[in-house]
């Protein structure tokens, strides 16, 4: 595999900023009409601490990154959606209200996109290019609409170990392919109040750090790509944002790695393959 200035692989950093949108949507999933401020202050932890600490720790190691986020979130915390666009880190789209697009009618998923895809040009004056879908699920109509509404790159599937092209309709966008093993919140997400959603329990911060480097040495010997997908208000805590400083080293020590946002990969490989 041949990735630009001749490197290795490929690995990029990104970060779902969901706040405290998608725990409300959990709650009314259980029937829950009363906004319960613990479990809704374990997202608003996210815009208060966790994502400045995230982008002091990628500042620090001169990196950028990609962060979706939902429209409301933006909505609701303009000035984080700003700062992260001020940094030169790339805003994709993630669903407006974090609602599982798979469970919306074609009118719903298009008021999503739309509605969306209009926040966040507002407020960066840049329209997002990809997309992530919330809650990693995707209805029958996503991808055609993805095209429809002029987005270049997806991010919710997992059918290769690099990017590759899906079909939508008379078109084709890139889709850069995630892992439930690079997915911060199948290790960490967790709520204490039955019978809500991430009681799986919290994994040792050293054991992730084992799994998540162990998956780049992997992806390094082969030349492929590494997708980290993290949620500040998980990883952006104290211990683990140390560990994810740990990740980086160990990642940089490597000197023939390509450090990319999402659409820059998306934007090489669409140009590799039209070739």
């Amino acid at each position: 595999m041949s990735w630009p200035n001749k490197s290795n692989c490929a690995v990029c950093l990104t970060f779902d900023v969901d706040a405290d949108v998608s725990w409300r949507n959990v709650l009314r999933r259980h029937k829950i009409e009363r906004d319960n401020p613990v479990v809704l202050s374990q997202g608003q932890y996210e815009p208060r601490a966790a994502v400045p600490r995230v982008l002091r720790l990628l500042e620090k190691y001169d990196l950028k990154a990609g962060f979706f986020i939902p429209g409301e979130v933006a909505q609701k915390y303009p000035e984080t959606v700003r700062e992260i666009a001020r940094r030169g880190h790339e805003i994709g789209h993630h669903g407006y209200s974090h609602r599982n697009p798979a469970t919306l009618s074609l009118s719903e998923e298009k008021n999503e996109l739309e509605q969306g895809m209009d926040i966040l040009e507002e407020l960066t004056k840049k329209k997002p290019t990809g997309y992530r879908a919330p809650a990693a699920d995707l209805s029958e109509n996503t991808l055609s609409l993805l095209a429809e509404y002029g987005l270049v790159y997806d991010s919710s599937l997992m059918g290769a170990d690099v990017p590759y092209l899906v079909r939508a309709k008379e078109k084709e966008i890139v889709e850069l392919p995630i892992k439930w093993i690079l997915d911060d919140w199948v290790f960490f997400g967790f709520n204490y109040f039955p019978p809500l959603e991430y009681q799986s329990g919290i994994e040792s911060h050293r054991t992730v750090f084992e799994i998540w480097r162990d998956e780049f040495e992997a992806v390094y010997e082969e030349g492929l790509y590494y997708m980290l997908i993290t949620h500040p208000q998980i990883t952006g805590i104290p211990s683990r944002a140390k560990m994810l400083e740990k990740l980086i080293q160990f990642i940089k020590s490597k000197k023939d790695v390509w450090f990319a946002t999402p659409s820059e990969i998306a934007k090489f490989w669409r140009e590799k393959n039209d070739k």
